[in-house]
C-alpha cells in the first residue's frame, strides 16, 4: 500500500499547488516582466516599465565569490534547510559561470555531498524549455513552419476541431492551442522493470484531446501541448525525440550528464527524494521513457551550459550556432498575453505575474514539479544574466531564493500598470466583469462583483478581494497583483486571469435554467446549478433532480474524483465487495490516493448512503495528502460526531465546505454528522471546495 500511496500522489501535483496557493493564502513567487506599450503588436521583446532613479539598484551579480557568499548564507538558513536535504544551483553572468554549486547531501544514508557537476536532478517542466528549442532549430533548418497546421506531422489522424482555425506549432508553443486538459496519470510512472513504457507515439494517439476552444483565443498551461511538440520534433526530423535531443542540443553543449530519459548512469547519481512524511520516493521511471514535457535529467553545470549558450546568442562553446538569433528572440519575447501589461508565454518560456518580485527587471522564466522534484530557470536576457535551481521536494524554497535572489542584486524600483492618470470606470459601466469564471485546467471558481465605488469585489478559495481598476480591462488588487480580463470576438468578456497564472478563467453563461424541483430561486440552485454549468452534472434539465436523494459510497467517489481529475485506476480492487460496482476503478483510484479506508473485513459498502462525517473525512484525508495545512482552531461541534472524524468535521466547517444545511446556535455547530449525505448536500459541499461561499 505503500507504493501505491507513493504513486497516487502524483496525482495531485497541480491540485496540491493550487489548494496550498488558496486555502492558506500562500500565492507562488515567480518571476515576472512587464511589457512597455505595444511592445508585443510591435514584436520587440518588452522592456521594463518605468526607468531606475540613481543608485536604487545594482547591476546584479558580478564577483563569483560575491555571489557563492550570498548563496552560502540563503542555503545555511534553518528554515531553507527544512524545505529541501539537497539541492543545486548556478550563476551565469556575460559568458561566465559565477558560481555552480550544491548545498545538502544526496542520501540522508550515505550523507555524501551534493555535487553540481555530478548529482543529477529531475528538472521536470523547465524540460519545455529544451523542447521548444528544438523545435526552433528545425524552423531555422526550414523543417517546420509556426503556422503549421499540426495535423501536417500526424500520418493523416484528424483531429476534432469544431472551429475554422487550426491548431498551430505556433499555438502548442504558447499553450493557446484550445485543447480539453491532459494530465499525467499514475499509469505514466513506472516502479519496477517489469513494467513496460509505451512509445511516445503510443501515448499521444492515446489520449489525444478534443480542441473545445477557438485556438489562439485563450491560455492554458498545457502539458499535452509540449509532449506533441516533441512527437513533431521526431516527424519533422526523421529520429527519434530523444536521440535528436541528444545530438543537437546536448552533444554541441557539452552536456554530458543531461537526458530525457534515465539511464543506468545517470539513475546512480540521481538525488534521492523524499515525501511530506520523510520517506524516501523509490526511483521511478515514466511512460513514455521520454517525456517532452517533463522527463529531463540534468546538473546544475550542465543548465549553466545551456544559460551560456542562450544568453549568448545561440552558439554553443566551440561557436557552432544551436539556435539563430532570431530563434532566440522568438524564446525571449512575449507572444501572448491576456493584457499588454499581463503577458503569458514567450516560445518555451513563462511570465507568472509578480511585478515586485521582478523588481522591474526584464525577466524570463520556467518552473518545474515532478513528484519529488521541484526547479526554476530565470533569465534577464538584457543583463546576459541566468538562474537556475533544483532540490529534492516538491516545495517553495525557489520563491524563497528568486525574491532573496532579484532584492539583494536588483535593488527595487516601482512599477505600474495601465496608463498614467487612468480614471476608472463608475460601477454601472464595471457590470460587464460580473459573473462566475472556471479556471480552464482545473475548475476552481472566481466570482466577480462590481462595488459601489467603482471597484471590483473577487472571491476564490484564497478568499475576497477588492481590486481597482487602472486600464479598460485591468484591474489591482490590494497586493498589487493584477487581474486582467478578455474579450471575445462579440466584444463580450470571456476570460480573466488572477491568482492562477497557468491559466485563464472563463465567463460562465448567466442564463441557467433550473430543473423542475430545483428553480433558480432554489437555497441549493447556486451549487446544483453551478455544477450543472460546469459540466459534473450529467442529470437532464427537463427532468427532476430529487435533491434530497441520499448518494451512495461509490457515487460520492465518483463524483468526487470527477471533481478533482482524478483517473480511475486499472490496478486490483483492494475491497471485496467493488468488482461489479460501477463505481470500481473510482474506488480504486481514492485508495491509492490515501483518501479512502474500507468499513471493515475487506469491505467498502459501495450501495450505502454515505454519511455526512464519512464524506468530510474523504475531503479532508484529500487535504492532508496534497500537503494542506489543517486549522489551527477548532469548531464548537454539538454531539453526535464521532470521534474519529472530530477534524474533519471541524475543518469542513472553518473552510464552509457545506450548505445552508449546517445551523449554528449560540457558538455551537450542528453539522449532522450522522445523516446520510443527500444530492443538494453533495452540490453544496463541491460547488464550495471550488469557491468557498
Amino acid at each position: 500500500m505503500n507504493k501505491q500511496k507513493n504513486r497516487s500522489r502524483r496525482t495531485f501535483c497541480i491540485l496540491a499547488a493550487l489548494l496550498a496557493q488558496s486555502l492558506i493564502a500562500e500565492s507562488a513567487v515567480y518571476a515576472f516582466h512587464q511589457p512597455a506599450p505595444n511592445s508585443l503588436a510591435s514584436g520587440k521583446r518588452p522592456s521594463s516599465i518605468g526607468s531606475p532613479a540613481p543608485g536604487d539598484f545594482t547591476n546584479g551579480p558580478h564577483d563569483g565569490k560575491e555571489v557563492e557568499a550570498f548563496l552560502d548564507g540563503f542555503f545555511a538558513n534553518d528554515a531553507i534547510k527544512q524545505k529541501a536535504g539537497a539541492a543545486v544551483i548556478s550563476v551565469v553572468h556575460d559568458g561566465k559561470v559565477l558560481v555552480s554549486k550544491g548545498y545538502g547531501v544526496t542520501d540522508r544514508m550515505s550523507q555524501s555531498q551534493v555535487d553540481a557537476s555530478r548529482s543529477t536532478f529531475r528538472i521536470a517542466s523547465v524540460s519545455k524549455v529544451f523542447t521548444a528549442a528544438a523545435v526552433m532549430q528545425l524552423v531555422d533548418q526550414g523543417k517546420i513552419s509556426l503556422g503549421d497546421n499540426i495535423e501536417t506531422y500526424l500520418d493523416g489522424y484528424k483531429i476534432t476541431n469544431p472551429f475554422d482555425t487550426p491548431v498551430t506549432i505556433e499555438n502548442l508553443l504558447t499553450h493557446t492551442t484550445g485543447f480539453e486538459v491532459r494530465e499525467a496519470s499514475d499509469a505514466d510512472f513506472l516502479t519496477n522493470d517489469s513494467q513496460k513504457p509505451v512509445t511516445l507515439k503510443e501515448s499521444i494517439f492515446h489520449q489525444f484531446p478534443p480542441v473545445v476552444r477557438k485556438p489562439g483565443m485563450s491560455y492554458m498551461y498545457d502539458n499535452f501541448a509540449s509532449k506533441l511538440l516533441g512527437y513533431i520534433v521526431q516527424q519533422a526530423s526523421g529520429e527519434p525525440f530523444g536521440s535528436y535531443m541528444q545530438k543537437n542540443l546536448f552533444d554541441p553543449l557539452g552536456m554530458t550528464s543531461s537526458s530525457f530519459s534515465l539511464n543506468n548512469e545517470l539513475s546512480e547519481r540521481l538525488v534521492k527524494a523524499y515525501d511530506p512524511a520523510n520517506s524516501a520516493i523509490p526511483v521511478y521511471d515514466l511512460s513514455p521513457r521520454e517525456w517532452p514535457e517533463g522527463s529531463m535529467i540534468s546538473t546544475a553545470s550542465d543548465m549553466a551550459l545551456f544559460m551560456k549558450a542562450f544568453l549568448g546568442g545561440g552558439r554553443a562553446p566551440d561557436g557552432t550556432v544551436i539556435l539563430s538569433p532570431e530563434s532566440v528572440k522568438g524564446m525571449s519575447t512575449y507572444h501572448t498575453a491576456i493584457h499588454r501589461d499581463v503577458p503569458d508565454m514567450t516560445y518555451g518560456f513563462e511570465s507568472p505575474v509578480d511585478p515586485s518580485r521582478a523588481n522591474g527587471e526584464d525577466v524570463i522564466s520556467k518552473g518545474g514539479d515532478i513528484l519529488g522534484f521541484s526547479s526554476l530557470l530565470w533569465l534577464l536576457p538584457d543583463r546576459k544574466t541566468g538562474i537556475f535551481v533544483s532540490y529534492n521536494s516538491n516545495g517553495d524554497l525557489r520563491n524563497d531564493l528568486f525574491a532573496a535572489f532579484m532584492d539583494h542584486y536588483y535593488a527595487a524600483r516601482k512599477s505600474t500598470f495601465g496608463p498614467e492618470g487612468y480614471k476608472p470606470q463608475p460601477q454601472n459601466a464595471l457590470a460587464k466583469f460580473e459573473g462566475l469564471y472556471s479556471d480552464l485546467r482545473i475548475k476552481l471558481l472566481t466570482r466577480v462583483e462590481a462595488a459601489g465605488d467603482g471597484s471590483l469585489l473577487v472571491s476564490d478559495v484564497s478568499g475576497r478581494h477588492r481590486l481597482k481598476q487602472v486600464d479598460d480591462l485591468l484591474f489591482v488588487d490590494e497586493q498589487g497583483k493584477p487581474l486582467a480580463f478578455k474579450k471575445d470576438a462579440d466584444g463580450r468578456i470571456a476570460y480573466l486571469k488572477y491568482l492562477n497564472v497557468f491559466s485563464y478563467g472563463a465567463k460562465i453563461p448567466e442564463n441557467q435554467e433550473g430543473y423542475p424541483d430545483v428553480p433558480v430561486g432554489h437555497p441549493y440552485a447556486t451549487y446544483i446549478l453551478g455544477l450543472k454549468s460546469l459540466g459534473f452534472l450529467t442529470d437532464e434539465r427537463s427532468q427532476p433532480f430529487q435533491p434530497q436523494e441520499a448518494v451512495s459510497r461509490g457515487a460520492f467517489i465518483h463524483a468526487f474524483n470527477a471533481i478533482w481529475s482524478i483517473p480511475g485506476s486499472a490496478h486490483p480492487s483492494s475491497f471485496k465487495d467493488i468488482e461489479t460496482s460501477p463505481y470500481r476503478k473510482d474506488i480504486q483510484a481514492a485508495v491509492e490516493a490515501g483518501i479512502l479506508n474500507g468499513t471493515g473485513n475487506g469491505l467498502f459498502e459501495p450501495d450505502r448512503p454515505i454519511t455526512r462525517e464519512e464524506a468530510a473525512s474523504i475531503v479532508f484525508r484529500l487535504l492532508v495528502e496534497t500537503g494542506i495545512r489543517v486549522p489551527d482552531s477548532t469548531a464548537r461541534l454539538a454531539p453526535g460526531t464521532s470521534e474519529w472524524a472530530a477534524d474533519a468535521v471541524s475543518s469542513a466547517v472553518i473552510w464552509k465546505l457545506h450548505g445552508p444545511e449546517v445551523t449554528e446556535s449560540g457558538g455551537v455547530i450542528d453539522y449532522g454528522s450522522q445523516r446520510a449525505l443527500n444530492k443538494q448536500e453533495l452540490a453544496a459541499m463541491l460547488f464550495t471546495m471550488l469557491l468557498p461561499m
